[in-house]
């Protein structure tokens, strides 16, 4: 009987050893790749979808080899429980804001609606709730676009809405603060550019808002996995908001991730506000907990950044939460405040 444990646990640790083998031997390459490589690869821009997923392991795998003394493999896994840790810590670090007297503070929502057509209330409740001064919402049907136009003319007394024939390209933003010019992108195929600019009037200043939704990697286009066509917009929008001089607010749901070549464009130039004084991962989908907005099993877990407010230096981040709840959505909206206190 001694022999058969000891055979078991023999043969239990070699296997142990040599899955850690290929894991980390898996990540070391797929890493090595991604960093030589980049998204050019079609391979590694899907992998970078999720990447932060396949990393998690390295975490708990690491501490066993450090306890029980298996220096090569720990020294296997330290690159991604490294990419992981330099990556997330900073979310769940405290940050100290230092916000200078007088400055003037704006609350910005941004909420993806789902295309949703009939249980619009919920959405419209939360709104009302966060009580934001700025509100930017993609995916807005017509229905919506009438529903909110009522429900919350109280609250939010210019309201630029832009639906369209296709609930998933309808995009509008509700203001407290006079919207001063408006332009919305048509909706133009294969791939519409789902953006809206707006130039709104906060007290005496002008602060440009633009409300982009990037093309996802597949869902609702037909073809093969590709991330070219976000890749271009996130860069077109970049390019035009270079044009604009003083306070500048890109926000909306992004399709990106924060280990992807996009979010590194993104914050090469603008603050991402979450990032700076957030505290969590900041997911803010999918969340599958609604019938209407189930597209998949409703007990996993909101597991990716698809929504984001990035800011140029016009501004400081206050604070920066993800909504407790969708409404009906995949996503839950992000509410960010930011203080408006000049170059």
């Amino acid at each position: 009987m001694r022999s058969i444990t000891g055979q078991f646990r023999m043969w239990s640790g070699w296997l142990g050893a040599a899955l850690i083998v290929v894991y980390g031997l898996g990540m070391l390459f797929l890493l090595t790749v991604r960093w030589l490589v980049g998204e050019r690869w079609a391979v590694i821009a899907f992998v970078d979808t999720g990447l932060h997923l396949p990393l998690i392991p390295a975490l708990f795998l690491l501490p066993l080899c450090l306890i029980f003394r298996r220096w090569r493999l720990a020294l296997l896994l330290t690159p991604p429980a490294l990419l992981f840790i330099v990556t997330f810590l900073p979310f769940f670090l405290p940050q100290e804001i230092n916000i200078p007297s007088g400055s003037l503070e704006i609350r910005f929502l941004t909420y993806n609606l789902h295309a949703e057509e009939r249980l619009l209330a919920p959405m419209s409740d939360i709104i009302r709730e966060a009580d934001a001064d700025i509100v930017a919402v993609q995916e807005m049907s017509t229905a919506a676009a009438a529903h909110l136009d009522t429900a919350l003319a109280d609250l939010y007394p210019y309201r630029a809405l832009f639906p369209v024939s296709s609930p998933y390209h309808g995009r509008g933003l509700l203001s407290r603060y006079p919207i001063v010019t408006e332009t919305s992108w048509p909706e133009e195929y294969p791939i519409p550019v789902r953006l809206q600019r707006a130039v709104v009037d906060v007290e005496g200043n002008p602060v440009v808002v633009y409300n982009f939704h990037a093309p996802p990697s597949r869902p609702i286009y037909q073809g093969p996995f590709d991330v070219r066509p976000r890749m271009a917009q996130t860069r077109a929008l970049l390019d035009l908001a270079r044009q604009d001089t003083g306070a500048v607010v890109l926000l909306g749901d992004f399709n990106t991730h924060i280990l992807d070549e996009n979010y590194a464009q993104l914050t090469a130039e603008y603050h991402d506000a979450f990032w700076d004084v957030g505290l969590g991962f900041g997911f803010t989908g999918p969340d599958w907990s609604h019938e209407n907005s189930a597209e998949g099993p409703g007990w996993i877990p909101l597991y990716q950044r698809y929504d984001y407010l990035f800011y140029n230096d016009y501004f400081l981040s206050v604070a920066a939460r993800v909504w407790p709840e969708s409404g009906g959505s995949d996503h839950r909206p992000l509410l960010v405040t930011l203080v408006l206190v000049g170059e």
